[in-house]
């Protein structure tokens, strides 16, 4: 099915390049336009040369546009991914984190949850409501993913100021956290077979198993987690045991509280 997907802040080398694979490698997308759109010329010319670069090399079927005009990019829009960030990014960050913590106020990352999310939310939402009012006057019929953190705040904002938007919030940690999973097991990653769900920061793994056997993984990673995600201090539930389902990223990633 033809569709014109819009990545707005697609210079991002992480969510740009990352998405635009995702795009190519789905079957059903075939025949799509690729619109990258981003207010640096410099990242947007360097994305929009690998991903032309891909197309003629792997030989798929998409067409790859690239426009520093917004507007022009939503013009007959299907889908729109939003994954911009407000910069300097990394020092900003560091602020949410060390500001608070300069007070007495513990942040996990600083990123989504307490009053470094908040300060990041007030820095990144004004733009990100920018661009969905966009959406509504030139692509009103387009479906909106966000990508951008704070993931739960922003969509919050979205759903407040536009209900009638067609949106949801994703994020890329189930297969980020997968790794940590085999190692956990002691078992390579193509051995897993897993399923995945849940929108806006809020996911979990339905169901895991072991491709060799076909046996359920969950009671394994139920014994052997705890130790392991403790050990390497990358998931912050003391106990997997108690848990029905897996989070599919680290709480000190998704936490909004």
């Amino acid at each position: 099915m033809a569709e014109k997907i819009v990545l707005i802040g697609a210079g991002s080398l992480q969510f740009g390049l990352g998405t635009v694979g995702s795009i190519f490698n789905s079957e059903i997308l075939q025949g799509s336009t690729v619109c990258l759109h981003d207010i640096n010329k410099e990242s947007l010319n360097l994305i929009q040369t690998a991903c032309e670069s891909a197309v003629k090399e792997r030989k798929v079927d998409f067409a790859v546009e690239a426009t520093l005009d917004r507007q022009q990019a939503l013009k007959d829009a299907t889908y729109i991914i939003n994954s911009i960030e407000v910069g300097p990014r990394f020092k900003w960050w560091a602020l949410d984190f060390q500001a608070p913590l300069y007070f007495g106020m513990k942040n996990t990352m600083g990123e989504n949850g307490g009053p470094g999310g908040l300060f990041h939310s007030l820095r990144v939402i004004p733009p990100v409501l920018e661009i969905c009012e966009d959406v509504m006057k030139i692509s009103p019929n387009a479906f909106f993913i966000n990508f951008s953190n704070p993931m739960s705040r922003i969509c919050l904002a979205i759903k407040r100021k536009f209900p009638s938007l067609k949106f949801v919030g994703l994020c890329h940690e189930l297969m980020n956290f997968i790794p940590y999973i085999s190692q956990a097991l002691g078992t390579p990653v193509k051995n897993l077979d897993f399923t995945g769900a849940g929108l806006n920061h809020f996911g979990v793994f339905l169901d895991l198993k072991y491709r060799d056997s076909g046996k359920d993984a969950y009671p394994d990673l139920r014994s052997k987690g705890p130790s392991y995600f403790n050990s390497h201090r990358c998931f912050l539930v003391n106990d997997t045991r108690k848990m029905e389902t897996k989070p599919d990223s680290s709480l000190g990633h998704r936490i909004r509280t």
